[in-house]
């Protein structure tokens, strides 16, 4: 095993959360040249629109898209969504990833990211996730396939261990929590789940309050995103 694996292995070993997870993948990739570095989940509840469970190193513009499911239609998702086989985009104008779709990667590259590669983990019912790293510089082809083995070994580790940290969450959410949660994901206000389940809003209110507070989300669908992915809304 090479001192990079070993790292690696340590390094997640060691993480409890899946912030600690890409802190540690970061400093793998990043002699590899790229800058940054992800994860999402796509979310198995049938909710109306589909939702990503999301987290990645940097606090940006792309940071916010990929949070608010604003990649849905991306070549990288389309593709992971189908195909455990790796995804690689050069940052170009002229590489087929570009091609597929030019005006998300215009915006992409206005945001200061450029080439980057991919893989994901398909789990049936619609579920998959995604490991991901980028760099604010364009890459050779040459490249990408110099470092293809490595990434797909760290995207299969980091992947399991992100498994791992949502098994092990000790959150718990009361019944009535987890009731105004799944009506929240399904669409209805507070309004509409006071009517559902003979409440009043200001009871739904300090639910989903609670509910907030023990996921550590800033909004009430952030809540139900973690919730779901944290397998919470049995």
């Amino acid at each position: 095993m090479n001192n990079w694996q070993i790292d690696l292995f340590t390094g997640l070993q060691q993480s409890t959360n899946m912030q600690d997870v890409l802190d540690v993948t970061l400093s793998i990739v990043k002699p590899m040249g790229f800058e940054f570095c992800g994860w999402r989940s796509r979310l198995p509840l049938p909710l109306s629109k589909p939702h990503y469970a999301a987290a990645t190193s940097q606090e940006d513009s792309v940071h916010e898209k990929i949070s608010t499911d604003g990649y849905e239609d991306a070549p990288l998702v389309k593709h992971c969504s189908q195909s455990t086989k790796p995804f690689a985009w050069l940052g170009t104008t002229t590489d087929k990833p570009f091609l597929m779709a030019p005006e998300l990667f215009e915006e992409y590259y206005s945001w200061g990211h450029r080439g980057g590669w991919g893989q994901s983990v398909i789990e049936g019912n619609g579920q998959f996730s995604i490991f991901h790293v980028d760099s604010s510089d364009s890459f050779t082809a040459k490249h990408m396939a110099h470092f293809d083995l490595q990434l797909q070994w760290i995207a299969t580790a980091v992947l399991s261990r992100m498994n791992q940290v949502r098994k092990k969450s000790d959150i718990r959410l009361s019944l009535r929590e987890q009731e105004v949660l799944r009506w929240t994901g399904d669409g209805k206000t507070t309004e509409q789940i006071s009517a559902i389940l003979m409440l009043s809003p200001s009871t739904i209110n300090f639910h989903l309050r609670n509910a907030m507070v023990k996921l550590d989300a800033p909004n009430k669908m952030a809540a139900v995103v973690r919730a779901i992915f944290l397998d919470l809304l049995h």
